[in-house]
């Protein structure tokens, strides 16, 4: 079997003399009943959950130290959506405190939390989220296939903050590791200097990990786009590249993750591909659709198979960029491009 049929994407759902074969349960709400400011069962699975209703309501009715990892992608206050307004960003601010308080108690000691959002929007929150951590780290997610169309710098990241309640966290770093250059596999053994700060006085030999590199605090996962398997209409979707990352870096097998804003529902998704738990919440019934029907269509493989899955997307968008620039430094070498 070639590479790449092994890796074939499921797009529908199977069915059994025309009726789907559903994992979970979809639980009817009443739209004439249903208050907004609450939040309702939605979706039961035999690994998760699907609330709707509001986020921080919801939130407050979990049991304290239960969950080991959340990923939440808040609304940003860009006015990207009808859900993405706010009247200042000290507004924003105080909203955002409102649901991290909460957050902070759902999450076991040992547990993390990771909020998306852009850098002039997130320096705002670090400071007071404080209060109810041990730590923080601050994650970039560069992406380079995003069209730049404004009259300002074109942005090519958004930021990521770490927040961690203890010293005794989760971090597997053999499963997020990523492929070496080609700079740096062409010298794969070489001495490391005395003082070097890998040498440490000593001589040492550096070998590359088999594995792969280990990774550091810049993620390059492209953006969501057209004709990608995982894509749906929302506009704000990350990509499952991105959070089966920090899923496989933050978290074990059978540990509980939370999304507060699951929208389309990319973290139950690689939960649920990584053997994880998940339960999420939204206000927005569309969105949920499309949720439950991406972890309907979940591929039943191994965990080690999504690591090489995304270490061969990797590989391949690396030796692009590695042509692109041979290219680029022969022209130079020719005289060609100079202006």
């Amino acid at each position: 079997m070639s590479s790449k049929q092994s890796y074939t994407r499921k797009k529908e759902i199977p069915a059994f003399f025309g009726e789907p074969l559903l994992t979970g349960v979809k639980h009817g709400v009443d739209h004439t009943t249903f208050d907004p400011e609450c939040a309702e069962l939605l979706y039961k699975h035999p690994h998760g959950e699907i609330w709707i209703g509001d986020s921080i309501t919801w939130l407050k009715s979990l049991p304290e130290q239960s969950v080991d990892l959340i990923f939440a992608d808040p609304p940003y206050n860009i006015k990207k959506a009808e859900w993405d307004n706010f009247e200042s960003q000290q507004d924003y601010v105080e909203w955002s405190m409102s649901w991290i308080e909460p957050a902070s108690k759902v999450l076991k000691q040992t547990g993390t939390l990771y909020i998306c959002g852009f850098s002039e929007i997130l320096a705002d929150l670090k400071a007071p989220s404080m209060k109810y951590f041990k730590s923080c780290r601050w994650i970039v997610w560069n992406y380079k296939n995003k069209a730049n169309l404004g009259k300002d710098w074109g942005r090519s990241h958004e930021s990521i903050l770490l927040f961690r309640k203890s010293k005794d966290f989760t971090f597997n770093v053999d499963a997020i590791r990523i492929p070496y250059s080609k700079h740096t596999l062409k010298y794969p053994a070489h001495p490391q200097a005395l003082t070097s700060q890998y040498g440490n006085g000593k001589n040492h030999v550096w070998q590359p990990n088999p594995k792969g590199a280990k990774p550091q605090d810049v993620i390059e996962v492209p953006t969501t786009c057209n004709g990608m398997h995982e894509k749906t209409p929302h506009p704000t979707q990350k990509p499952e590249e991105l959070l089966r990352k920090i899923i496989l870096s933050s978290s074990s097998i059978g540990d509980t993750v939370l999304d507060p804003f699951l929208g389309s529902g990319t973290t139950a998704v690689t939960a649920e591909q990584l053997k994880r738990k998940w339960i999420g919440c939204d206000t927005n019934k569309e969105y949920l659709e499309w949720a439950m029907k991406r972890i309907e269509l979940v591929e039943d493989w191994e965990i080690e198979k999504w690591i090489k899955y995304d270490f061969e997307n990797m590989r391949r968008r690396n030796s692009i960029k590695e042509c692109d620039e041979d290219e680029t430094t022969e022209d130079r070498q020719n005289g060609d491009g100079q202006g």
